[in-house]
């Protein structure tokens, strides 16, 4: 012979839909944190991005610079912050250097010392990115 039992748990809708506002919440968190952290990388690349110091056209002065911009992903909770194409097509050239170049007549154009400035500035961010997003994620969290 079998027996049913049945249980009711006072509560459960309102505890899912806690459960989902919180979720939201800390989403939210998150995203104002990449948009914080990303904003913070681009002023720091834009103070460490050097300045041509050979003539170069009037207009392009400060081009590297100016097209250091952030991307958001996934709704926002990832971020690329880097010289965007076309002003900034030669950033790798800036932060990674140049060894002896010749062109195809065989005139030499020199080195290209490396200049970094975005990777730097990516890593002085990093631990701080990295703390804030521990504390939203790991708090003790109770709906």
């Amino acid at each position: 012979m079998s027996r049913t039992i049945d249980v009711n748990v006072d509560g459960t809708e309102a505890t899912v839909q806690a459960i989902k506002l919180f979720d939201m919440e800390t989403r939210k968190q998150l995203i104002d944190l990449v948009k914080e952290t990303a904003g913070n990388i681009r002023k720091g690349a834009r103070a460490r991005a050097p300045i041509a110091k050979t003539p170069v056209s009037k207009g392009a002065r400060g081009d590297l610079k100016r097209s250091i911009r952030a991307k958001y992903f996934d709704g926002g909770l990832s971020a690329t912050v880097v010289p965007r194409k076309p002003k900034g097509s030669h950033r790798h050239l800036v932060e990674y250097g140049t060894a002896s170049r010749r062109t195809k007549s065989g005139a030499n154009r020199g080195r290209m010392p490396k200049m970094p400035f975005m990777g730097p500035e990516e890593r002085a961010q990093d631990n701080v990115y990295n703390a804030k997003v521990k504390g939203l994620v790991d708090r003790d969290k109770t709906v």
